[in-house]
């Protein structure tokens, strides 16, 4: 399989499932972060993407979740 190669999302995640998008959204692209075990058993991370992403959209979203799960993390702080 070369880097360009794509198969359904079915295919290279079987089993996975995901929370749907809200009614009458349109998918355009995706990131995935998968946590795997390596052909060795350790664990190890990948990512995959339906298509080449604009480097600059992926980077502000990846920025917002970041910011959105250090607020999450340190509401836990909060609590305490």
């Amino acid at each position: 399989m070369t880097d360009d190669e794509r198969i359904p999302i079915a295919d290279a995640l079987p089993g996975f499932t995901l929370h749907p998008l809200e009614e009458g959204w349109t998918p355009l692209e995706a990131f995935v972060l998968v946590k795997c075990l390596d052909d060795e058993g350790d664990h190890s991370w990948s990512f995959r993407t339906t298509s080449p992403l604009n480097l600059e959209e992926l980077l502000g979203a990846l920025t917002v979740q970041v910011e959105v799960l250090r607020r999450k993390l340190a509401s836990h702080w909060d609590d305490e």
